[in-house]
C-alpha cells in the first residue's frame, strides 16, 4: 500500500497523490520518530468539515507537541479529489489517546469560530462531536 511522507496517511494502490498533503505517496510508510513507540492507540479528536480545518488543527496541535493526522471521507480519496473540500466532504482528525484531553483543549476554540460548528446548533448531536 502506498503512504503518504508527510503525514503517513495509507491509500489504495491506485493512488497516487495524498488528497491531504497534496505530495506524491511512497511505497513504506514513514519512519517512527525515535523515541516514540510504534504502539500507539490513535483516537477521533474531531471531525470537520472539510480537509482545510483538519489541516489548520493538525497544525496548531503540533505547535503544542501533539501528533496528529487526519482522514478525510472515504468519497474523497477514491475520487482522486486533492483538496476534500467539496460541499458534505469531512475530515477526522486523529491523536495519540494520552494526548486526547489536550488536544480538545488546543482546538476548543477553533470550533467555536467554524460556520456550522456546535455555536451554530448544527452539531448538536454526539455525531458531530458536541462537547
Amino acid at each position: 500500500m502506498p503512504y503518504c511522507p508527510k503525514c503517513g496517511s495509507e491509500f489504495r494502490p491506485e493512488i497516487d497523490v495524498c488528497a491531504e498533503c497534496l505530495v506524491d505517496l511512497v511505497a513504506e510508510p514513514p519512519p517512527v520518530p525515535s523515541g516514540e513507540s510504534a504502539e500507539v492507540d490513535w483516537v477521533e479528536l474531531y471531525t470537520f468539515p472539510g480537509s482545510l480545518y483538519s489541516r489548520m488543527a493538525i497544525e496548531l496541535l503540533n505547535r503544542e507537541g501533539i501528533a496528529a493526522y487526519s482522514q478525510s471521507d472515504i468519497s474523497t480519496s477514491s475520487l482522486g479529489v486533492g483538496s476534500g473540500d467539496y460541499f458534505g466532504a469531512t475530515s477526522t482528525v486523529f491523536v495519540p489517546e494520552p494526548d486526547f484531553d489536550r488536544g480538545r483543549d488546543v482546538i476548543e476554540t477553533m470550533i467555536d469560530e467554524i460556520p456550522g460548528g456546535p455555536e451554530s446548533g448544527m452539531g448538536d448531536d454526539e455525531e458531530n462531536n458536541e462537547y
